[in-house]
């Protein structure tokens, strides 16, 4: 599409009921696994050992749940490349992000993703745009799906920081480009749901323990600038809001702040140590609400988020229940809502 020819919100509007196959492949590559949980501060060795992903039934490294934001990361930066194009980047935010695994990503897979263009609306002085995304492995099976709500920022704004963002978006650009040749086909609505694990999860929580209201154990984590910089690197991720003050203040934020798919990886590996089993999660959710708190994170020393759990539900006979995951910095909420579901032996 040409951005000269037709402006943003009409390209989005083009897209919806339409189905885009990325040209991204990619291979999940051990290395990466153990690079993303660094990054995402999870420490289960079933993400760097391969006997210990053994244990729980995996015939290589398992990544970390949100791993597939790597995936996403690239796809979403594709779309705006070359099916919507005039958008500015820095003033995109992640409003909504839903997981549903069917399996955990493993080392050795060969992904393909396709993104369906649910809808768009215009609110305010947002365009609003949502996506579903649909990794499909070598074999042909639906591994994960993502839902996703994207707003732009279509208000006024000094077009001299806009250009300056530009450049430093440029400059930290993924040397890894897609290859031409996808197409946007129509599309029916009823897409492909992940094929769902048969393995019996093997987490070291007793169900029978469980009651509506109990308390997971509180954890800390603390992000520095430098995290910011592992983990855009890891992931891609090329806004410069993530490492470049001016940026980020020419955007409207406070200062440099973690990005929400960064805090969603933080708040699986949150779980993650609670469960024993990373593949127990089969489904999470976030909302980045308006009122929440950005994560600042100062030039010197680091943020703090403290994570809380609690279970809101329980489905005895499916052997599921329900977690809210409440994190905090400052004693502000980063998310508007957030929950788990997770399945048990």
């Amino acid at each position: 599409m040409n951005e000269t020819a037709v402006n943003p919100a009409e390209q989005a509007m083009s897209l919806v009921d339409h189905r885009y196959r990325s040209t991204l492949r990619y291979e999940v590559e051990r290395e990466k696994i153990r690079e993303f949980a660094r990054a995402v501060q999870d420490s289960h060795p079933a993400h760097r050992s391969e006997a210990a992903a053994a244990e729980l039934g995996f015939s290589g490294l398992i990544a970390p749940a949100t791993f597939s934001s790597i995936i996403l990361t690239r796809v979403h930066r594709e779309i705006l490349d070359k099916l919507i194009t005039g958008y500015d980047p820095t003033r995109i935010l992640h409003a909504d992000q839903v997981f549903d695994f069917g399996r955990p990503l493993v080392a050795g897979d060969r992904l393909t993703c396709d993104i369906y263009f649910e809808s768009f609306r215009h609110f305010g002085d947002y365009d609003v745009l949502a996506i579903k995304s649909v990794l499909i492995d070598q074999h042909g099976a639906v591994v994960q799906t993502g839902s996703s709500a994207l707003l732009a920022h279509v208000g006024e704004r000094d077009p001299g920081s806009a250009d300056a963002a530009r450049k430093v978006a440029m400059g930290h650009r993924c040397p890894e480009e897609p290859a031409a040749g996808s197409t946007v086909v129509p599309a029916a609505v009823d897409y492909l749901a992940p094929t769902p694990d048969t393995r019996i999860p093997r987490t070291r929580v007793d169900f029978e323990d469980l009651a509506v209201g109990t308390e997971l154990p509180v954890r800390t984590m603390r992000l520095s600038r430098g995290d910011l910089v592992n983990y855009a690197g890891v992931t891609g991720e090329s806004n410069p809001v993530l490492f470049d003050e001016r940026v980020a203040v020419a955007s409207g934020l406070p200062t440099v702040v973690a990005p929400g798919m960064l805090k969603l990886g933080l708040a699986t590996s949150f779980l993650s140590s609670w469960l024993g089993d990373p593949a127990a999660v089969t489904r999470f959710r976030a909302q980045f609400a308006h009122n929440t708190h950005h994560l600042r994170i100062p030039s010197l020393g680091a943020g703090t988020i403290h994570f809380r759990g609690r279970i809101t539900s329980i489905d005895a006979r499916k052997r599921r229940a329900t977690i809210a995951v409440d994190a905090r910095a400052e004693g502000r909420r980063l998310f508007g809502y957030a929950a788990a579901e997770v399945l048990f032996p």
